[in-house]
């Protein structure tokens, strides 16, 4: 572990376990899926900085997934590990599907649900990010009537607001306003990075530029490369996907592993370098509304 950042600031991710309880049916039959919520407003959270968003890894296996169901905050699912398939709409009755590092970021109000296309054990991993300052995000989530009568017909427990305001998405609305691709993600050089800006509701370069409260960048350097030092406007968290990157803090080394959180203060320096031989690929989500 690191000895630098300040306390509640890193957490490195092999070492958190999943949760049990983040929702009710994660280990149902059909549903079951593991959940680490790295940046949440829970008491026990790894990250004990206070953000406005959070964002969690989730590993599933084909045939499972959750309910049918909506947020009333905008999410991104983002796969990191093989694929999944998305269905959405007022009875699931689209399907997109995401390969690795595209991105899909869902409408307010659309119910949708996931399924992994890997089996176990090696299973497919994705990231969800809740773009929502909610002290339990769990407060935004929606079901439709028909889904609330099937769950009580099968016993399980209705953890989630009933509501009959959801609304449809049309596929091709979907694929033009709210799904990147990675492969077609415009790639800009900076401070001796690759970037590729993902959301952005500020930045016509981004790919998705629908409403969001935080921007989410993939950051790239080749091996043996380091970027140059920044500071920034709001609170930046850092989550590496591959290689071996180090986060460099006023100056101090910090190593990082994949799926690690690093939260970064916005009066620091800070630059990456890509350590090992293989290029490094960082997630970078720049939290607006979190000056401090």
């Amino acid at each position: 572990m690191p000895t630098f950042p300040p306390p509640g600031s890193f957490a490195r991710h092999a070492n958190l376990d999943w949760d049990r309880q983040a929702y009710s049916d994660v280990n149902h039959e059909g549903r079951q899926r593991r959940i680490i919520r790295m940046i949440s407003r829970a008491e026990n959270a790894p990250i004990q900085i206070q953000h406005n968003f959070q964002i969690g890894s989730i590993d599933s296996s084909k045939g499972n997934g959750p309910a049918l169901h909506a947020h009333d905050y905008p999410e991104i699912f983002i796969p990191i590990r093989s694929g999944f398939f998305v269905d959405y709409g007022i009875t699931g009755q689209h399907r997109a599907r995401l390969e690795t590092y595209d991105a899909y970021s869902i409408p307010l109000n659309v119910l949708r649900k996931f399924e992994a296309f890997e089996q176990a054990p090696k299973e497919s991993q994705m990231l969800s990010i809740f773009d929502t300052p909610l002290d339990d995000a769990r407060a935004g989530i929606k079901v439709s009537p028909e889904v609330a009568a099937a769950d009580a017909a099968a016993g399980l427990p209705q953890d989630f607001e009933v509501s009959e305001d959801l609304v449809d998405a049309r596929p091709d609305e979907v694929e033009a306003k709210h799904i990147a691709r990675f492969k077609d993600l415009q790639v800009e050089h900076e401070r001796g990075l690759l970037l590729r800006r993902l959301v952005s509701s500020r930045n016509p370069r981004a790919a998705l530029k629908t409403a969001h409260n935080i921007e989410v960048d993939f950051l790239e350097l080749p091996a043996g490369s380091q970027s140059e030092a920044w500071r920034s406007d709001c609170r930046e968290v850092f989550v590496p996907l591959e290689g071996q990157p180090q986060v460099l803090w006023d100056g101090h080394e910090i190593d990082m592993e994949r799926l690690d959180v690093l939260s970064v203060d916005p009066s620091a320096s800070r630059s990456l370098r890509a350590t090992g031989t293989e290029t490094a690929l960082l997630l970078r989500i720049r939290d607006l509304t979190n000056p401090q």
